[in-house]
């Protein structure tokens, strides 16, 4: 453990590290400036936004696929990094088809393409958690398919339950509430690990998918009391927090992923 937190010391204090710490803190800067000033006008300052978050995305992907070619085909991390990397993907690719849904429509259908391609993420996110815990606990690797897919009804029906219950069902507001239920679900998992590993380097982008929790599920409410649109309007803060957030979760995913890529080049290797 005290050897894993030097070499983490060590990695983050790298120059490749800072840099990458910058570049956060650049994208950070430019999406407050303009969400709340917007200089361009739209559509102009909607299109900076959202290329801002799917760069994000993009750095994580990238960053998970170098990652995932450290490892060579007789690693075992070679097929939760596999996992890993296809999530991130998938993520991307429904930023970029969000975007464009943005640009051609203004309004995005729910579910929508964008949709699927998370909803496909999160399962490879599920998948590379199987693995890591397959990997821990062989002997238990049943036990543990059966709480995966246990998780996976819960999530799919809870937000239907709610809702129902709440007489506030449709399908937009299932997709809405689905999210935060899949990201806080996969996050604790990711986070359980901690425990198991006591701060492993894989385990630091699992609190992105902790504060994607915290997003969507902010985004779910916002939006379903109309508070979103009225933040939207009048420059409130509420709006800002949330869609900031949302990068946030993207940037700390990368990071994460980054710190796990310093730690294998200075030859700590995961287990």
């Amino acid at each position: 453990m005290i050897n894993e937190l030097n070499e983490f010391k060590r990695s983050a204090s790298s120059p490749k590290a800072l840099l990458a710490y910058t570049v956060a803190v650049v994208m950070i800067a430019a999406y407050i400036y303009f969400y709340q000033y917007a200089p361009l006008g739209a559509p102009f300052d909607n299109v900076i936004l959202n290329t801002i978050t799917s760069l994000a995305a993009l750095g994580a992907a990238v960053i998970a696929t170098i990652v995932f070619r450290h490892y060579t085909s007789d690693d075992h991390p070679r097929k939760i990094w596999l996992y890993l990397m296809i999530g991130c993907w998938l993520w991307f690719a429904a930023e970029v088809i969000w975007q464009l849904y943005v640009y051609a429509l203004e309004e995005v259908p729910a579910p929508s393409f964008a949709d699927l391609g998370w909803v496909l993420g999160f399962i490879s996110f599920t998948i590379a958690i199987y693995y890591q815990y397959a990997a821990i606990k062989p002997a238990h690797i049943e036990t543990v398919r059966i709480y995966a897919i246990g998780t996976w009804i819960v999530i799919l029906l809870l937000p239907l339950l709610l809702l129902t219950f709440w007489g506030a069902f449709t399908i937009e507001s299932y997709v809405d509430f689905y999210y935060p239920f899949a990201d806080f679900a996969v996050g604790v998992a990711g986070l359980a690990l901690i425990v198991i590993f006591r701060g492993g380097a894989l385990m630091r982008p699992w609190i992105g998918l902790m504060v994607f929790g915290a997003s969507d599920l902010l985004y779910a409410w916002a939006e379903k009391t109309q508070i979103y649109a009225w933040s939207v309007e009048n420059g409130n803060l509420l709006s800002l927090t949330i869609d900031l957030s949302y990068l946030i979760a993207y940037l700390i995913l990368a990071v994460g992923f980054l710190g796990q890529l310093k730690l294998l080049h200075h030859g700590l290797r995961q287990r």
